[in-house]
């Protein structure tokens, strides 16, 4: 393991309970340092938001970890007992969940919310922790905090309760945050409000960021490293220049050549291209490589060989044929 990094997840298998031949994740491995942002990357359904449910002991009821290592700062997290967890959700590691009216309750205050947070792993009076939460919606940006504080959540608007679930993980100001599609819903002028905030978060706190999107756009804004998912698999990681400069596995260059990029052309007017095909079944995975039914270069080999994940230049790479097409322009 490298020392330096702050979360390391090794190996990580989570499946149906009695399915044991069936994975939603299988064999994920990737870490993230102090400091630094990770985007996890992907289309719906690929992994992204269940890794980090398992990274916090959340997962939902009826899947399991089968197997695989879950470290912080070297120490293997208590993921399976959550009363242990209790002390790390929130304190050390806080998450912003993809859906900010769903991670709010409707019957309770803003203000009670974000208070229970503090008073869980903080010895403070409600007094004072009242005080705090005041101003910790001022620090996200909301107008009027002292009136907020006594609101709803049905009051508020997206961007407002983005911004309040993103208090509530920062409240006590944890070592790595987790922002699960925090832009998800929101305009774009909401959305560039959102990154600014959780940047300058880092920036001042000194915090980790894993950042899970489909968003490539937010991606080359605010990641230094990315990791690629597909069905389960981590299919690429590289740092965010080598990933878009030199993509190595065809379902991310794929996804580059998908994604609108302000002063890029098609050739004679034509639309972006797709990714042909679907995203497989995680009870029915095809044989070999699980793109494979999806991809442009796909062999025999492919066909009866799961690709294992290997160095290519600066670049780790789950193909077996990987950087063979263009770059993506």
């Amino acid at each position: 393991m490298n020392g330096t990094n702050l979360l390391d997840i090794r190996d990580l298998r989570v499946s149906p309970r009695g399915m044991t031949e069936t994975a939603i994740l299988r064999g994920v491995t990737f870490s993230v340092a102090p400091g630094e942002t990770l985007a996890v990357v992907g289309e719906s359904g690929c992994g992204k938001s269940m890794a980090s449910l398992a990274v916090m002991g959340l997962l939902p009821p009826g899947l399991e970890r089968r197997s695989g290592d879950i470290l912080f700062r070297g120490e293997p997290l208590p993921v399976d007992d959550n009363t242990a967890m209790r002390k790390v959700r929130g304190r050390r590691i806080g998450m912003v969940f993809q859906e900010p009216m769903a991670a709010l309750n409707p019957v309770y205050t803003i203000g009670h919310q974000v208070a229970e947070v503090i008073l869980e792993h903080e010895d403070i009076s409600a007094a004072e922790a009242r005080l705090r939460v005041v101003e910790l919606l001022r620090e996200v940006g909301l107008p009027s905090p002292d009136r907020i504080i006594d609101e709803y959540p049905h009051r508020l608007s997206g961007g407002q309760r983005q911004r309040v679930v993103i208090a509530m993980a920062l409240a006590c100001k944890p070592d790595l945050l987790i922002a699960d599609e925090p832009t998800t819903a929101l305009d774009v002028t909401v959305q560039a409000q959102i990154m600014r905030l959780l940047k300058r978060a880092q920036n001042e706190l000194g915090i980790a960021i894993i950042l899970i999107t489909h968003n490539l756009g937010l991606v080359a804004q605010m990641a230094d490293r990315v990791v690629v998912m597909y069905a389960g698999h981590k299919v690429e990681e590289a740092s965010v220049q080598t990933l878009f400069a030199s993509p190595q596995h065809p379902y991310t260059q794929g996804l580059l050549r998908a994604t609108p990029r302000p002063g890029r052309r098609r050739a004679g007017g034509k639309p972006l291209e797709e990714i042909p095909g679907m995203v497989p079944a995680i009870t029915d995975p095809p044989s070999g490589c699980r793109f494979r039914p999806r991809c442009p270069r796909a062999t025999r080999e492919c066909e009866t060989v799961h690709p294992a994940v290997r160095q290519v230049g600066d670049t780790i790479v789950a193909c077996h044929h990987p950087g063979r097409l263009e770059a993506v322009q």
